[in-house]
């Protein structure tokens, strides 16, 4: 081997070990590159503890680099500010178990995080007000409003804001407001249909002869004529029916002294201003426009005597007490919170630019003097460019918007426009400018309007303008050529959906051409003398939106959207209807009558069934009572589904029924209600409304038959079908409210309605 070949065999090695050592440098680096990139990849899908981790890998396996470091600690705290800003909005909302696991994931991430520290200890407060809120409405189902008023006051002492405490206590509030004014019922002895057949008889001794058979005491006002006259034939009513088929159709009222007392006066407008009783209600309304709730209850009840405290939101009424419930159930339905909805608008502006320019570019002047010819070089030069690019330009802007309220984005420039104003003056004209501003770039504006259905329809104007040359009038005023390009549409989009708009493209090719005079003009041959410079963009806007209902208003059961108001002269809460039993009631052949005097005048009052039997004395017992029993398992696992019915059993006809549930939304969640098949039996038509609220753990149900007659048996009334979450140990489903109704009015009492215990837990389940 020469000398030359065994320096070049050096050289060699040399340029291997080179290489080799530049591999072996730059590897941590590529390593490092490629863990930071799957790190921010798997944040990007959410798994946020995994794409810190990479990071952290990525930043240990090369510690030079600092931008990793920098990186990680940039990640890492928009993650934990992401998952802190999701943990508030979730306990806001209820979602308590929900908001733990993000405070504490914040707390792996970060030991010590003060905002997630303070977080845990607010989850734990809202624990114990549940718990708090809980106790209270059991106590209030077991009559004990004044300890449930105690234990809301404490919760709302706390936190002011806790919604399930302020709804308990204005429910228990307004119960015990409608127990204050709520009027004396008349007990008669008699709870059996009874029938009556007078003609032209003597007002003052049909109620004479009613008074002898039911027991209560009728009083006449002193102006109320001996002369009236009725005549009357009806069978199996109710006495109170009677007592109003006597009173009404003689323009006469009666005003319930006691339970076993009436007072009877003419139904003038001096007399009823004189014994009827009014009641001052004062209603502190939280979302609801006062001046418009004011508005209503004039129009609807035709109430007179009311107040408003626009700075309190504070409408007070003075009237019946018929039309006082009336408007605590309007304005019950009315108010509520505006519905808002976020909009997530993704705006994607794509732009397509090609730039090529071809040919000899010749000088097109040049100068003669003493010295001779300047403006070279004289042979010119050769163009050859090509230029290509592709841009997009994106925007992701989210709004939140009441209901039918517009929103407005912007998303570009405000340029100035500046105008001169010249004021004449004797000496010195003075000059003012006057600047103004031009909005340019893209303009969205935006107006949902939520249905109840969970349903968005957007009314959307888009316009997309560019900016042109400026131009300069001759006063000095100073504008632009604005390009636009418009869009108007109604979009009809479900909660969650995404609707992507494009096709609203611009596309401008400029062509400019220099030749050589003459020869340049020549076909094909004066492309050699000339020089082509083509300008092409093409640009596109795509615009997708996507509504997230935040909040929507709840629909209302029926029985609070439609409810009796009585007639135009008197409003009344409740149904004038004759009740009228199952089955007749088989009278007895020994009635009791009373013959009144008169020149043919034939008056016979029956009180059905005759005899000491049919009169309820004091030592009888009141009707049956419905008894209720739970039907379901003792023992679930974590994440089973299972359903738990309240079942009923009762001889009495009943004709539909209203109930709510407790349970613990920690433990269990609505996933299904049905109705049972005790109020549906002789495959009867029923009205079934239901209704949860998984904050406040409570399920409403609502049951009415629509036929004819009762339902009596045994039977489910109403059948649950829950899911258990994943907090094991012992909870309980509990009846708050079950209030049957009987066919021809009242109600039934009810017995057996304690929990249910129920076993969340994996132990001696297979």
């Amino acid at each position: 081997m020469n000398h030359e070949t065994k320096v070049a065999f050096q050289a060699m090695g040399i340029g291997l070990w080179a290489g080799l050592a530049l591999i072996l440098l730059t590897l941590p680096g590529c390593g490092a590159e490629f863990l930071s990139r799957e790190g921010r990849g798997l944040v990007a899908e959410g798994r946020v503890e995994d794409g810190i981790g990479r990071m952290r890998d990525a930043a240990r396996s090369d510690p030079r680099d600092y931008s990793l470091r920098t990186g990680l600690i940039e990640l890492r705290e928009k993650a934990m500010f992401e998952l802190l800003t999701s943990a508030d909005a979730d306990l806001a909302g209820g979602r308590i178990s929900t908001a733990e696991e993000t405070f504490q994931r914040v707390l792996a991430m970060q030991p010590g995080n003060p905002r997630a520290i303070a977080g845990l200890e607010s989850v734990a407060r809202a624990r114990r007000h549940r718990a708090e809120v809980r106790k209270a409405i059991e106590a209030d189902a077991k009559g004990q409003a004044e300890l449930a008023l105690d234990l809301l006051y404490k919760v709302l002492a706390e936190n002011p804001e806790q919604q399930e405490a302020r709804e308990a206590r204005r429910e228990i509030q307004s119960k015990r407001f409608r127990q204050i004014i709520s009027a004396p019922q008349l007990k008669s002895r008699y709870t059996q249909p009874i029938s009556l057949d007078f003609r032209e008889a003597s007002l003052r001794q049909v109620f004479d002869a009613l008074a002898k058979g039911s027991g209560l005491n009728f009083i006449f006002d002193k102006e109320v004529r001996p002369d009236i006259r009725v005549s009357i034939a009806v069978r199996d009513v109710l006495i109170e029916n009677a007592i109003a088929l006597l009173l009404e159709p003689n323009q006469l009222a009666g005003k319930v002294l006691n339970d076993n007392t009436l007072m009877i006066y003419p139904a003038t407008a001096p007399k009823i201003r004189e014994y009827q009783d009014l009641v001052i209600r004062s209603f502190y309304l939280e979302n609801a426009d006062v001046k418009q709730t004011q508005n209503m209850i004039k129009t609807m009840l035709k109430t007179k005597d009311t107040f408003i405290d626009e700075k309190l939101n504070l409408l007070v009424i003075r009237d019946t007490p018929e039309v006082i419930r009336l408007a605590e159930n309007l304005i019950s339905v009315q108010d509520h919170a505006e519905p808002e909805v976020m909009l997530e608008v993704e705006v994607l502006e794509i732009l397509r630019s090609q730039l090529s320019q071809l040919g000899l570019q010749f000088p097109d002047q040049f100068t003669m003097n003493s010295r001779g010819i300047t403006g070279g070089p004289y042979p010119g030069s050769l163009n050859l460019k090509r230029e290509v690019g592709n841009s997009n330009l994106l925007s992701n802007p989210r709004i939140r918007v009441r209901n039918r309220e517009k929103a407005k984005i912007l998303i570009g420039n405000r340029i100035p426009v500046i105008s001169s104003v010249v004021t004449p003056n004797t000496t010195t004209p003075v000059i003012t400018d006057n600047i103004q501003y031009l909005d340019v770039g893209l303009k969205l504006e935006i107006e949902p309007n939520i249905h109840l259905d969970g349903g968005v329809m957007i009314k959307m104007n888009l316009e997309v303008s560019t900016l042109g040359d400026q131009v300069t009038s001759k006063n000095g005023t100073v504008a632009f050529r604005v390009g636009t390009r418009n869009a108007s549409t109604v979009l009809q989009l479900k909660d969650g959906e995404t609707q992507t708009l494009m096709g609203l493209i611009q596309d401008d090719e400029i062509e400019k051409a220099s030749r050589l005079p003459g020869i340049g003009d020549i076909p094909v041959l004066g492309r050699l003398f000339s020089n082509t410079r083509t300008d092409g963009q093409k640009t596109e806007i795509v615009l997708s939106i996507t509504p997230r209902i935040v909040r929507n208003i709840p629909r209302p059961p029926l029985d609070m959207a439609a409810v009796w108001s009585g007639t135009e002269a008197a409003f009344r809460v409740a149904r004038p209807v004759l009740n009228l039993p199952d089955e007749p009631v088989k009278l007895a052949a020994n009635r009791t009558s009373v013959a009144v005097g008169g020149p043919a005048a034939t008056t016979v009052a029956a009180l059905a069934p005759a005899g000491p039997a049919a009169a309820r004395t004091a030592d009888v017992p009141p009707a049956e009572a419905l008894q209720l029993s739970w039907k379901g398992p003792t023992q679930v696992k974590p994440g089973e589904e299972f359903t738990v019915s309240v079942e009923g059993s009762s001889t009495a006809a009943l004709a539909g029924a209203e109930m709510q549930l407790l349970f613990d939304p920690g433990a269990l969640s609505v996933v299904s209600i049905a109705e049972g098949d005790l109020l549906r039996n002789d495959s009867a038509q029923t009205n079934f409304t239901q209704r949860a609220d998984a904050s406040t753990g409570r399920v409403y149900a609502g049951i009415r038959r629509s036929a004819a007659t009762g339902a009596s048996g045994a039977g489910s009334i109403l059948a649950v079908t829950f899911k258990a979450l994943g907090k094991e140990g012992q909870t309980q489903v509990h009846v708050a409210t079950a209030v049957p109704s009987l066919m021809g009015g009242g109600t039934l009492p009810v017995k057996g309605s304690g929990p249910m215990q129920l076993m969340i837990g994996n132990a001696g389940r297979q």
